[in-house]
């Protein structure tokens, strides 16, 4: 447990302006909002670690019409082009609001934070196709952070398992493990520099500390009910339950998709796993409910295929790594129990995520040497041995048996894929010929650089998952991130940020950084209409 000043558990019940619950990007953007323009904030993360889903990702940011760009407006202007193809049309404010406020909001926090961020120029949109469309700038990445020159409280931010402290711009420069300069990264460590969602997380908990406002972790809000014009809410704390008043509460805790029960009565049949936060177990839907709002899109979320490492862990659980770069490359297919591709490996991950889910379970990732030598997997490096999780067979057939894949299937899949790398050409489902696939393909490899044969035996394979990074459904919200009821009025005081609303993108996603952009540029609006 940590709490910064001031404590809103010590002895009786505690009172402030804005109550946020969650310690993500969207809840800690809200709360430093907040308390820049002058409120009293306080900080309730149920995990003993800070920072949820948000620390756990890239940390990347999409912003149409930032300030790096050559003629913001006109990238506005194109991104509302490319938008309205994306996102729910009946929810047009919402998308205004978000191309209106993401820019602000990236030098609101700039502003107010150590967070210096920095373009990917060459990081295209999701549908590189589609009018308005562009093929780099609107991602934002940043540069490194020292923890040692953020708040103590940063120490307790949630570390993925596997964490490497690289910058995206490192990434494409270097590509695979084997390149990484493994002095500057041994550095980093030692000055406890970090990038991603660690960065991003920690400069906005030091931001929002210094602005005044507090945080205490350990502590789960189970209850709200109203007291005259302020909210009651009840939180919980080792078996033992205190309240804190507060005229507007900031729901931030998350999506539903960590709990079994509510992944299997809300999404799709073939999500298996999630790879968000433990704690995203869908606090806000039951407090909103009770509060009068409306529930939508529960039936969405950010798929995403996932690959499990046995004994990986995070908070007692099972943790699952989501599939973004290694599918671009070559000398490797994805195919499913009958041995059969089933649609294109490099596409973004929540469109293949997607006909992952929709094909059911039992697919797998199949590469042969070629690739072991060259390219890594999570847990595997490039030229790394074998690991005990991943299997293998001298043949097709022998790789198949072992996988639970049928033998003949496979073994004439790989001879179609084969002629197609020979051709240099994807006949079934077109890899490579997206800016997109591209993007993640093997930048040395001429020609397309996201094909190549399955032609050095012994092969390999391991099963992958359909998962989620986080859920998309919650209560409506409008503009301004409150909550609203059955009547379309707002509940007042109750707002809802991140994956702990319903996303108005529908299904849609249209970039990399999309989650964090709309949650954060969300989380400043409600943090500013707090003290409107």
């Amino acid at each position: 447990m940590v709490s910064a000043e001031p404590d809103p558990c010590g002895g009786a019940a505690r009172t402030t302006d804005v109550l946020v619950a969650g310690s993500g990007a969207a809840g800690l953007a809200a709360a430093l909002t907040a308390a820049v323009l002058g409120r009293r904030v306080v900080v309730v993360e149920r995990c003993a670690s800070i920072g949820g889903t948000s620390a756990l990702s890239g940390g990347r940011v999409w912003v149409p019409g930032n300030r790096f760009q050559d003629d913001p407006v006109s990238d506005r202007a194109a991104a509302r082009r490319y938008l309205a193809g994306i996102f729910d049309p009946g929810r047009a404010e919402m998308t205004e609001a978000f191309l209106t406020s993401a820019p602000e909001m990236a030098d609101f926090v700039e502003a107010h934070t150590p967070h210096v961020f920095v373009p990917c120029p060459g990081y295209p949109d999701y549908h590189p196709g589609r009018s308005g469309a562009t093929l780099g700038g609107r991602c934002l990445d940043m540069e490194p952070l020292s923890l040692r020159s953020v708040t103590p409280v940063a120490d307790l931010i949630r570390m993925p398992p596997g964490y490497l402290p690289l910058r995206h711009a490192e990434w494409e420069r270097w590509r695979q493990p084997h390149r990484y300069d493994r002095s500057l990264l041994e550095r980093r460590r030692l000055d406890r520099t970090v990038t991603g969602g660690v960065a991003l997380v920690a400069a906005l908990l030091d931001g929002a500390l210094r602005a005044g406002a507090g945080v205490r972790t350990g502590l789960r809000l189970s209850e709200l009910s109203r007291d005259g014009a302020r909210w009651a809410a009840t939180v919980e704390q080792a078996g033992e339950t205190r309240v804190i008043r507060a005229e507007h509460v900031v729901l931030a805790t998350g999506g539903f998709d960590q709990d079994p029960g509510l992944r299997r009565r809300y999404l799709p049949p073939g999500v298996e796993v999630s790879t968000a936060a433990p704690g995203n177990t869908g606090d806000a839907l039951g407090l909103c409910v009770a509060a009068g709002a409306r529930l939508e899109n529960l039936e969405q979320g950010w798929w995403t295929p996932a690959l499990s490492i046995p004994g990986e862990h995070l908070d007692g659980v099972p943790f699952h790594r989501a599939l973004i770069r290694e599918r671009g490359v070559p000398r490797m297919i994805v195919v499913d129990r009958t041995g059969n591709r089933f649609a294109d490996e490099a596409a973004p991950y929540h469109r293949f995520g997607k006909a992952l889910q929709d094909r059911g379970p039992g697919a797998c990732l199949v590469f042969d040497e070629g690739f072991r030598r060259r390219y890594a997997i999570p847990g595997m490096a490039a030229g790394d041995p074998v690991p005990s999780w991943v299997t293998t067979g001298d043949t097709a057939e022998a790789l198949a048996r072992r996988l639970g894949v049928d033998p003949a299937g496979l073994a004439a899949q790989i001879g179609r894929w084969n002629q197609s790398c020979a051709r240099g050409v994807d006949d079934e489902f077109a890899r490579g010929d997206d800016p997109y696939d591209r993007y993640y393909g093997d930048p040395d490899q001429p020609g397309n650089p996201s094909l190549g044969p399955l032609d050095e035996p012994p092969l390999h394979g391991v099963p992958i998952r359909a998962a989620t990074m986080g859920s998309k459904g919650g209560p409506v919200t409008d503009a301004d991130a409150r909550v609203l009821g059955e009547g379309g009025i707002p509940v007042p005081g109750l707002y809802a940020v991140g994956n702990a609303a319903a996303f108005w993108t529908a299904a849609g996603y249209p970039g990399p950084g999309a989650t964090l952009g709309v949650a954060m540029a969300l989380g400043y609006r409600a943090g500013r209409a707090t003290a409107s």
